[in-house]
């Protein structure tokens, strides 16, 4: 019994170890991962029906957004996730340099789980999580006068323009005929704009109210995205991530105002749930 528990012990503290229990290990990740599963680690992992065993599920913030993280554990009728409870994370700050939050959710088994004798059951064990995020995204559009177009020989060119995105697993990027002209025309006043949408996090989105288990399929890689700008027409929509892109179109005010030129900004925001997942294995040998 001794020793059992101080492999236990030594166990968490290996855990801890290499994962970072105040988050020293993601460091080096990428912050548009948002939310990361480090490591899920059963221990031991391959037993004998009688014997108890421990899961420990470690969670990392690396993005931009501090936020609750909801886990889950599945891949057998006898997993009781009851205790595993949801919980904030705080994001890295970039100005003081200091790392996101992390978490260890322990979970022991001590109940045996019955296999018939001589054979060895084999379960891949999921650890999920869900989390609430947003992306913010922010770029300059430049606006002419057909007078100096003409003056200065500018070209038009369709071109993805630089963007401004918040740490984040879902991107945002504008693509537009730059720079724009105002040909002093009503009827040309109003141009397109596509903006598409990136999913860089390794997991998938949802569009739902809150977080499920197992979110069902119609809500599943979409996002709900919006436009705002003094120069842009309403511009929201619900989008279906295909391949993890969706693209969606709006409407330009491309007027000068009577100047040379003005450069104007256009602010986005896409919201949505993310979810990512890992696995472990776990073997059981039957023995009475």
């Amino acid at each position: 019994m001794l020793v059992k528990f101080v492999k236990k012990i030594f166990l968490i503290l290996f855990v801890l170890l290499i994962a970072g229990c105040t988050g020293n290990s993601n460091t080096g990740s990428n912050p548009n991962q948002g939310i990361i599963i480090e490591s899920l680690t059963i221990s031991p992992n391959d037993i004998t029906e009688k014997e108890p065993f421990d899961i420990f599920f470690k969670v990392s913030n690396v993005g931009g957004k501090t936020t609750k993280v909801t886990p889950y554990l599945y891949g057998a009728d006898w997993l009781n996730e009851d205790d595993l409870k949801s919980r904030e994370l705080i994001s890295p700050n970039k100005q003081t340099g200091s790392i996101g939050e992390s978490y260890v959710y322990e979970k022991t088994f001590n109940e045996p789980v019955e296999v018939v004798k001589g054979l060895i059951d084999e379960y891949t064990i999921t650890g999920r999580i869900c989390y609430p995020y947003t992306t913010s995204a922010a770029t300059d559009v430049e606006i002419i006068s057909l007078t100096e177009k003409r003056q200065t020989n500018a070209k038009q060119a369709s071109k993805t323009v630089k963007t401004d995105n918040t740490d984040a697993p879902i991107h945002i990027e504008f693509t537009i005929k730059e720079p724009l002209i105002d040909y002093g025309d009503d009827e040309s006043e109003l141009v397109p704009i596509a903006v598409k949408l990136k999913d860089v996090g390794g997991g998938f989105a949802t569009n739902t109210d809150e977080c499920t288990k197992n979110p069902e399929i119609e809500n599943t890689d979409k996002v709900h995205i919006s436009l705002t700008g003094t120069d842009i027409e309403d511009c929201e929509d619900t989008l279906r991530l295909v391949n993890g892109q969706a693209t969606l179109f709006c409407k330009l005010d491309a007027t000068t105002n009577n100047l040379p030129s003005r450069t104007i900004r256009i602010t986005a925001e896409a919201t949505y749930n993310y979810y990512k997942t890992k696995t472990a294995t776990l073997k059981i040998s039957g023995v009475s």
